[in-house]
């Protein structure tokens, strides 16, 4: 350290002798510190140290006080001109009063449900800025154009799997409050890496939105999907088919089962489960058959529309049987993206109603991107699944 700034920084702490003190301190050394960069700032945008020859055309030109907000509160400092005015200083830029931790901080309470009125309460009580709320909506929407560049982003050619599905939230529109659904789509790479294709908030989920989302990824550079894996919406074969007419639909297993066991009486639910359970747990389609007669045999009287339920999607339920194991675990339900469902939720359920769609999408944006920070960079065994995945899709992948 230099002996000068060393001999300043003593004398500073030497006035410490309470609480108060401190917070002088601390100040002062924060002041001191940003007004220190701004002039190391302009040294390098002139190309010269102060006091060097005053030859050259751009020179220093004094100094402009500005007010600041920073994590201690607000603070006053002095900034370096230069006669041509070019000067634009990266610490503290030309226009702007918040820095940019604080700004983070902003966001990041945002993503975890705070209101925007609890942000405010937070920021005033924890660093001594105060903020209305259309200032935070203002800093909070600078996120909607990062949201935009990310929707249209380029996407690969080809994705082995991508689990659809949509989570539900309560949006103003027109002076009243609806249900609207987002969209989701989450997908596994040729490298095995998770990640999050698209979101999109719509009024309902219906096929066609769903087919909407599909072209929107073709269009964006998807060539080809092997298995797409969602619950049993109708008409989704349909959409699929339209888009990506080579694409498996896997229907989640797991949905199948609580659909068929919505109506089944208590004291029959665990045999039905039993029967249901020789159908999925099958080695082959041949024995899962064998299972689904005898399914109808002892139920189909009772519990007819369950047994027609299975009847009627059977290809789709049992597409994962034509596959290794390995595979069969991750099409077989949509459990990867209802976790991350049920994250998101954690992440929103601070927010009762959003005041519209924006509002509503800068906070599952928000909350999404903190997630993925914390999925790892595989999950899966993906060696062996990319070899058996080459094997059972030849020349595709």
């Amino acid at each position: 350290m230099n002996p000068e700034l060393e001999k300043q920084l003593e004398a500073l702490i030497g006035k410490i002798s309470n609480k108060e003190d401190f917070y002088i301190v601390r100040d002062q050394l924060l002041k001191r510190g940003i007004e220190s960069l701004l002039k190391a700032e302009m040294t390098a945008h002139l190309g010269y140290e102060k006091g060097s020859s005053k030859t050259q055309v751009n020179q220093r030109n004094g100094f402009s006080e500005k007010t600041i907000k920073t994590q201690q509160g607000e603070q006053r400092i002095k900034i370096p001109r230069d006669r041509e005015g070019s000067f634009n200083p990266v610490i503290v830029p030309k226009h702007q009063s918040i820095s940019q931790e604080l700004e983070d901080c902003i966001q990041l309470l945002y993503a975890k449900g705070m209101s925007n009125s609890d942000i405010i309460d937070f920021i005033e009580s924890t660093y001594g800025v105060e903020y209305s709320t259309s200032q935070v909506s203002i800093i909070t929407n600078q996120l909607l154009e990062d949201i935009q560049a990310w929707q249209n982003r380029p996407l690969e050619d080809i994705y082995p799997i991508i689990w659809i599905d949509a989570i539900h939230y309560k949006i103003r529109q027109d002076n009243k409050v609806i249900s609207k659904a987002c969209m989701i789509v989450l997908r596994v790479n040729t490298e095995g890496q998770q990640d999050i294709l698209s979101m999109a908030i719509v009024e309902t989920e219906t096929a066609s939105s769903w087919m909407a989302i599909l072209e929107d990824l073709r269009t964006r550079g998807i060539k080809d999907i092997f298995f797409l894996c969602s619950d049993n919406l109708p008409g989704l074969d349909k959409a699929i088919e339209a888009i990506y007419p080579n694409s498996i639909r896997q229907i989640c297993i797991v949905h199948q089962i609580r659909n068929s066991m919505k109506y089944v009486s208590f004291k029959d639910r665990r045999k039905v489960m039993a029967d249901i359970k020789s159908i999925y747990k099958a080695d082959n389609e041949h024995f899962a058959l064998e299972a689904l007669k005898i399914f109808k045999e002892n139920w189909g009287n009772k519990y007819h529309s369950a047994v027609q339920s299975w009847e009627k999607n059977w290809d789709n339920l049992t597409a994962f049987l034509n596959y290794p194991k390995e595979i069969r675990k991750l099409i077989y339900t949509t459990n990867i993206i209802e976790s991350f469902n049920a994250s998101l939720r954690k992440c929103t359920k601070n927010k009762k109603v959003f005041p519209n769609d924006n509002a509503a999408l800068k906070s599952i944006y928000l909350a999404a991107q903190n997630i993925r920070k914390k999925w790892r960079k595989t999950r899966f065994n993906w060696a062996q699944i990319y070899n058996q995945l080459y094997i059972c899709f030849p020349g595709r992948l």
